[in-house]
C-alpha cells in the first residue's frame, strides 16, 4: 500500500516536469525570428516562389522575389524566362541584363512604380510585351502600359524594350511628393508598336518631373513623345521615327540634344529648342514672357525660350522662423508654411524640422512646411 501511495504521489511531479521540459523545447520554435530579407535575390524560369529566392533556390516571379528582397537590394535573373508583372514599393534594382528577362502583361500594366519619396528604382535589361489585344486586329495593343511611374525619388531605365502597350512608359506621378521633382533617366530604351504613346510624360498637377532620354528609339506609335505641363525632358542621341506624331508639346518643355532626330513621321512636331545649335523650328514653352514688337519695324520678334526655374531648398533646421523665411525667399522658394510643436526652452522659436529635405529641387515659389518650437 505504501509503495502504491508513493507512486501516486510521484505522478503529478512527473507530469509537471514533463510539461516544463516540453515548454523549454518549444521556446526556440516560438521565439525564432522571421527570416530576414536578402540584399540580393534570384529568379529563374524554372524557379518557385515558395523558395527563399537564393541562387541555388530561385523564385519564379519578380513579384515573388520582391517580398523577399531588402530595401535597396537587387533582384537578378539566372536564366531566360517570363517573370510576371510587378508593383515596386521601395528602393530596388531589377537586373535582367545577364539573360533574356521578359514580362507579358496582357490587359494590365507590366511594372508599376509606387514607392516612397526617398526611393531609387533601377530597371535593367527587361523586355515588356503587351501583345495584341484579345480578339483585336493585328497591331492592336494588349497591355495597358509597360511602365507606369506613380511615385519615387528617382527611376533609371537601362536597356529596356517595350511593345504592344497602349502607353509604353507613362508618368502620372499621382502619389509623388508635391512640388518635388521626380528624376527619370532612360538609356538605350526601345519602344516599338505601342498604340497611343511611346513616352507619355504628363504628370498630375503639382507633381513635376525631369526626364533624360539618351541613345533610345521610339517608333510606330500614335505619338512618340508627349510632354505635358510639369514635365521637362532632354533627349540626346534619340530617334523618333515612323510615328503618326513625333513630338507633341502639351504645356511641357522638350530640349533636343546632339544626335536627336525626328524624321519620317506623319507629323514630326518640334522640340522647344535644340541644345546643339542646329537650325530647328523653335516652339515657345508654356506661358512665355510677353514680348513687344520693335517700334517701326512692323515685325513680330521671335518668341523667347524660357528655361524651367527651380528652387533648391536650403537647410532650415536650427534657424529662427525669420531666418528660415529669409533663406527660403533668397533661394527662390515661397514663404514657409508654419506648424507649431511644444519644445524645450532652447528650441522655442526655432525650426525643429522641415517638410522638404535640404538640397532638394522644387518648383519655383513652392511653400515649404517648417515645424517651429513653442
Amino acid at each position: 500500500m505504501t509503495a502504491l501511495r508513493s507512486r501516486a504521489a510521484l505522478r503529478p511531479r512527473l507530469l509537471a516536469l514533463l510539461t516544463a521540459a516540453l515548454g523549454i523545447a518549444l521556446v526556440p520554435l516560438v521565439a525564432a525570428p522571421a527570416q530576414a530579407q536578402a540584399t540580393r535575390t534570384w529568379v529563374s524560369g524554372v524557379g518557385d516562389d515558395v523558395n527563399p529566392c537564393s541562387r541555388t533556390a530561385p523564385c519564379k516571379t519578380f513579384a515573388g522575389a520582391i517580398s523577399k528582397t531588402a530595401t535597396g537590394g537587387s533582384i537578378n535573373v539566372l536564366d531566360p524566362g517570363g517573370f510576371g508583372a510587378v508593383t515596386i514599393t521601395k528602393s530596388i534594382t531589377i537586373d535582367g541584363s545577364e539573360s533574356f528577362s521578359s514580362i507579358t502583361n496582357s490587359s494590365t500594366t507590366g511594372i508599376i512604380i509606387n514607392a516612397a519619396g526617398d526611393a531609387d528604382v533601377i530597371l535593367r535589361g527587361i523586355d515588356i510585351m503587351g501583345g495584341n489585344a484579345p480578339g483585336g486586329t493585328a497591331g492592336s495593343c494588349g497591355g495597358v502600359a509597360g511602365i507606369s511611374i506613380l511615385a519615387a525619388r528617382s527611376v533609371r531605365l537601362d536597356n529596356v524594350q517595350i511593345s504592344g502597350q497602349a502607353d509604353a512608359i507613362k508618368t502620372p506621378l499621382t502619389n509623388s511628393s508635391p512640388d518635388v521633382f521626380v528624376d527619370i533617366a532612360m538609356t538605350d530604351v526601345d519602344l516599338t508598336h505601342n498604340c497611343a504613346h511611346g513616352l507619355l510624360l504628363e504628370p498630375a498637377a503639382g507633381h513635376p518631373t525631369r526626364v533624360t532620354v539618351s541613345d533610345s528609339h521610339v517608333t510606330q506609335s500614335s505619338v512618340a513623345l508627349r510632354v505635358g505641363a510639369g514635365a521637362e525632358v532632354w533627349a540626346s542621341g534619340t530617334r523618333l521615327n515612323l510615328n503618326d506624331t513625333g513630338v507633341q508639346l502639351a504645356g511641357g518643355v522638350a530640349h533636343a540634344g546632339c544626335g536627336t532626330e525626328v524624321v519620317g513621321n506623319a507629323t514630326n512636331g518640334a522640340f522647344t529648342d535644340n541644345l546643339c545649335g542646329d537650325p530647328v523650328t523653335v516652339v515657345p514653352p508654356p506661358a512665355p514672357a510677353p514680348t513687344t514688337p520693335t517700334t517701326g519695324t512692323g515685325t513680330t520678334p521671335t518668341p523667347t525660350v524660357v528655361e524651367a526655374t527651380y528652387c533648391t531648398v536650403p537647410k532650415l533646421t536650427g534657424r529662427t522662423l525669420a531666418q528660415a523665411t529669409t533663406a527660403l525667399k533668397g533661394a527662390g522658394c515661397g514663404a514657409a508654411k508654419v506648424a507649431r510643436k511644444k519644445a524645450r526652452k532652447p528650441q522655442r522659436g526655432k525650426v525643429l524640422s522641415q517638410g522638404v529635405t535640404a538640397g532638394t529641387d522644387v518648383r519655383l515659389g513652392t511653400k515649404v512646411l517648417v515645424v517651429v518650437g513653442r
